[in-house]
């Protein structure tokens, strides 16, 4: 039997999301096997050779190599997998658009938003989010409002591997910040677009999500 990918990871992870949905996106037949930061299970000597940095998503690919960073992996994939340049176009002005909105997701919409607001409440430190990661939260919903004036899409014309890396930190996000059509009604378009999409949906609603949206409602003081 032929090797197949294996992620590594969680699947109430913003980070690891995206990359299933690309995974499902591009039909590949991959393997997920769990790993638990709370529990340490990142920081074994066998995943540190997987990925040094102990973050997931981690990708091994079909020759046993492995690579670490969900933007990293999303391009390998679309690379490797993509029947055409749809999800990563070959045009140099909207790769680079991609990769520009991959760093907003990455930097911007998980590192200092979703992991920020959520990480201390998952390490029992805290049930609430401070104003200043709510401030953070509008600033980058009116960020996303403002690349959406230029395209349908995040980053271009069409949909994308941004689309799919953006919206799992923006579907965390909205449970603390919901927006709407009067408020972010270009971001709100997008965002009823991309829920609506079969794969979208079966990543986001799987029982792991559930699990985490009913802790969240337990122990974050407003939701």
């Amino acid at each position: 039997m032929a090797a197949k990918p294996i992620l590594y990871g969680l699947y109430s992870s913003p980070t690891v999301n995206g990359v299933i949905m690309i995974l499902k996106a591009l039909k590949v037949d991959f393997e997920f096997r769990e790993v638990k930061p709370l529990k340490k299970e990142n920081q074994t000597a066998d995943y540190l050779k997987k990925n040094p940095t102990a973050t997931i998503p981690c990708l091994e690919t079909e020759d046993h190599q492995f690579i670490g960073d969900s933007h990293a992996i999303a391009t390998y994939l679309a690379e490797r997998y993509g029947q055409d340049d749809s999800l990563y176009p070959k045009d140099l002005y909207k790769r680079a658009k991609v990769q520009q909105l991959q760093h907003f997701s990455n930097s911007i919409l998980f590192v200092s938003c979703v992991k920020a607001a959520y990480a201390p409440i998952f390490a029992r430190q805290t049930n609430k989010v401070p104003d200043e990661i709510y401030k953070r939260i509008d600033e980058a919903l009116l960020m996303m409002e403002r690349f959406l004036e230029q395209n349908k899409w995040v980053a271009c014309e069409r949909m994308t591997i941004a689309d799919l890396n953006c919206l799992p930190s923006i579907a965390s996000l909205y449970s603390l910040r919901p927006f709407t059509a009067e408020s972010h009604p270009r971001l709100y378009d997008w965002f009823q677009r991309m829920m609506v999409i079969p794969y979208v949906v079966e990543t986001l609603s799987s029982d792991a999500m559930a699990a985490t949206k009913r802790f969240l409602q337990k122990h974050v003081s407003h939701l």
